[in-house]
């Protein structure tokens, strides 16, 4: 499956008349806001809507957008006209969607997106924490879910600042964990997991050389939570300050960061080929910071 971005689409036409034919009245209105050109003015200029297509058949969609329809607030971003089709529900395919939209909200500066619905339960499975219910533009009551953009254990209270000016823009995990999710790829995931690996499920893989590169970076020590495979999951603790950037990667699994062992470079870069993936994704990342 893959993701698209609608107004990139070499064939927009052919997803319009799928979102047409959908049997969701707000599928309906998305389509005529599309076909009628007023999309952008009722979601906001940096509104973008998202397909994901299996083949050329539409799976599921949303948007994410500036607006949504509770007026008079300042919440901002949305994630909007959430929908799969009937044939590939009970499967969480919205999942997929969720991280590409995280992404969008932290690359325009926001800690969080908000989501309006009527629904109870759904948003929950995904991270989403009900806040408060408010009146839509219909006069409707909607419930109101806040879902952090952040999704890193540990991201809250990861306040160290950067021990180097060598990688510009990065002052603090939050910055090195936005910029990763540009740089993250198949080749600096570990070979064992390289056929997993997507750029919805970027953090798989790259738990160690994620670890030392933010050691650089922050200092502190990288310390490892057992596994049970024998392997370790590497994390790094910086004045008394644990994250791991990495922890997406185990969907809704708590890890127990109290297990921890201590991690040392020289151990782990003498497997093969752990070094090289270092070097390429702290070369990819200074080029991402190049003005």
């Amino acid at each position: 499956m893959d993701i698209l971005d609608y107004e990139s689409t070499v064939r927009p036409e052919w997803w319009l008349k799928q979102i047409g034919d959908c049997d969701w009245a707000g599928a309906r209105y998305l389509y005529t806001l599309l076909t009628e050109n007023r999309f952008h003015e009722l979601c906001g200029e940096k509104a973008r809507l998202l397909l994901l297509t299996d083949g050329t058949k539409l799976v599921s969609f949303c948007t994410y957008a500036e607006k949504d329809d509770i007026p008079d607030t300042e919440l901002t971003p949305w994630m909007g006209f959430v929908y799969t089709r009937p044939d590939y529900r009970g499967r969480r395919l919205i999942g997929r969607l969720i991280p590409r939209v995280k992404k969008m909200a932290r690359d325009d500066g926001y800690d969080a997106l908000w989501i309006s619905t009527g629904e109870t339960g759904l948003y929950e499975k995904y991270g989403a924490e009900y806040v408060t219910d408010m009146t839509d533009a219909r006069g409707g009551n909607s419930r109101i879910y806040r879902m952090d953009a952040y999704g890193f254990y540990g991201w809250k209270d990861a306040d160290v600042k950067a021990r180097t000016d060598g990688y510009p823009g990065i002052e603090t995990p939050k910055d090195l964990y936005r910029v990763l999710w540009h740089v993250w790829s198949k080749e600096t995931c570990t070979a064992r997991m390289r056929e997993d690996w997507t750029e919805e499920n970027a953090t798989l893989g790259q738990c160690t050389i994620t670890a030392f590169l933010a050691q650089d970076i922050f200092g502190g020590r990288v310390w490892g939570v057992p596994l049970e495979d024998g392997n370790f999951h590497c994390f790094n603790a910086v004045e008394n300050r644990i994250f791991d950037l990495t922890s997406e990667q185990f969907g809704d699994r708590k890890l127990d960061y109290s297990l921890r062992h201590e991690q040392l470079r020289h151990d782990h870069f003498m497997k093969p080929g752990k070094r090289e993936r270092y070097e390429a994704l702290k070369e990819a990342l200074k080029q991402e910071l190049k003005p």
